[in-house]
């Protein structure tokens, strides 16, 4: 993983700007800047480990994913063309890594055997990414949910993007993520009753 040594940021999204856009930075990186590409790292690391990690349900691939993200930002940061943020076009690659990781390695199989490794350390409140304490019969069912409607579920409700930001990030209009989320819903509750899904971090 890329470290860095600069003072910790507010999380994107919590209200508080940011000194430095993210897009200043990748563009100080991509003039010769090492640390700038630290301070991206500062930022957004923690959060990339969680929405992969909630993807494959393999903190190993998840690593891996988020490692090979960082790679194709490295390689690819000239060719960003200003079109999507720079953090949709970062969960863009890290989402299309989990995907070719997920067809690689069967990931589906590897989350259901994870999770019950894993159950008794979520259960204490131990977050592996960032902190966050997660509630395990609602990770249990959202890794139950078909991959496009976890995807879209982690974006929108894990990462706290707008229903805008996720199509973007998935290349899809808006009203299909709307129709994927109502779905998820419906089925999160067949799986924990509503008041779960309204009370412990999903909300409709």
């Amino acid at each position: 993983m890329i470290q860095s040594g600069v003072s910790q940021f507010e999380e994107p999204g919590s209200g508080k700007a940011h000194a430095v856009s993210d897009e200043r930075l990748l563009a100080r990186f991509v003039s010769g800047d090492d640390e700038a590409l630290g301070e991206l790292a500062a930022r957004y690391e923690a959060q990339l480990i969680g929405l992969c990690t909630g993807m494959l349900g393999d903190r190993a691939l998840a690593m891996e994913a988020v490692q090979e993200t960082w790679l194709r930002v490295i390689r690819h940061g000239k060719t960003y063309d200003g079109r999507a943020s720079v953090k949709t076009w970062m969960y863009q690659i890290a989402i299309n890594r989990c995907r070719d990781l997920g067809r690689a390695r069967g990931a589906r199989t590897k989350r259901e055997l994870v999770h019950h490794q894993r159950e008794g350390d979520i259960r204490k409140g131990r977050s592996e990414s960032d902190g966050k304490t997660v509630d395990p019969r609602l990770e249990a069912a959202v890794s139950g949910l078909e991959d496009h409607q976890r995807e879209t579920v982690l974006l929108c409700y894990h990462r706290g993007l707008t229903h805008k930001q996720a199509a973007e990030v998935l290349g899809v209009p808006i009203g299909t993520i709307k129709s994927r989320l109502n779905k998820a819903l419906v089925k999160l509750r067949d799986a924990l009753g509503s008041e779960t899904t309204t009370g412990r971090g999903i909300e409709a």
